[in-house]
């Protein structure tokens, strides 16, 4: 049985699946719903002095927003939630989480990099996949 989803988002268009999944998900087992966003702090690595505080604000703002359609979709099911703003590397972030709160499933969205993106950015999902020990559900949302 699942207890806690967590559901880390990005906010981009093709997360809708990946919600309706995980709700869908929470529905059944009667589980909370745990909306994750991080900011990926390596993005003010290069920036000059002086845009790190507009930056900053906006992916704050981003964040917040992407947390909250998540949240919004377990409200309207009656779901227990709680949305989640962190900062760090992706990856790090959501398998920190997920020990941290006990998290028995993960369902996440895969951008489905191809091999040479996978090898120079790494990819979030499979970061996700083979360090946690958490179940996994990873959803295919196509090229971004």
């Amino acid at each position: 049985m699942y207890d806690d989803i967590i559901v880390p988002t990005d906010g981009g268009e093709q997360m809708d699946a990946v919600i309706d999944a995980a709700v869908d998900i929470a529905t059944q087992r009667g589980a909370r719903v745990h909306a994750l966003s991080v900011i990926d702090r390596g993005v003010f690595l290069t920036l000059e002095e002086g845009l790190t505080d507009a930056v900053d604000e906006e992916l704050t703002s981003n964040a917040e927003r992407a947390v909250e359609a998540v949240t919004n979709a377990a409200s309207t099911a009656d779901l227990e939630n709680e949305g989640v703003v962190r900062r760090g590397r992706p990856g790090e972030e959501i398998i920190a989480y997920a020990d941290e709160i006990g998290a028995d499933l993960i369902v996440m969205g895969s951008r489905g990099a191809d091999g040479h993106e996978r090898r120079m950015l790494g990819s979030v999902s499979q970061d996700v996949i083979t360090e946690t020990d958490c179940q996994t559900l990873v959803i295919p949302l196509g090229s971004a």
